[in-house]
């Protein structure tokens, strides 16, 4: 699964779309974040491991690696 569809999902979880998304990562993390281009970023596959990390701490999740058995 892409980080596309995963943000997609934890959004969904909250009750909350895309742009709101990223409209609450900016004041969480003081930056201003453009919609356009964070969204551009989703969907080249170019978003960078630490947004990704922010978004899941933003809303109460983590970020975990298994070794596949």
């Amino acid at each position: 699964m892409d980080v596309k569809k995963i943000l997609h999902i934890l959004a969904a979880k909250e009750g909350i779309n895309s742009s709101e998304l990223v409209r609450r990562l900016s004041k969480y993390t003081g930056k201003e974040i453009s919609v356009t281009s964070f969204l551009n970023r989703m969907n080249t596959g170019t978003i960078r491991y630490n947004e990704v990390d922010k978004i899941a701490e933003m809303l109460g999740y983590e970020i975990e690696f298994k070794k596949k058995p």
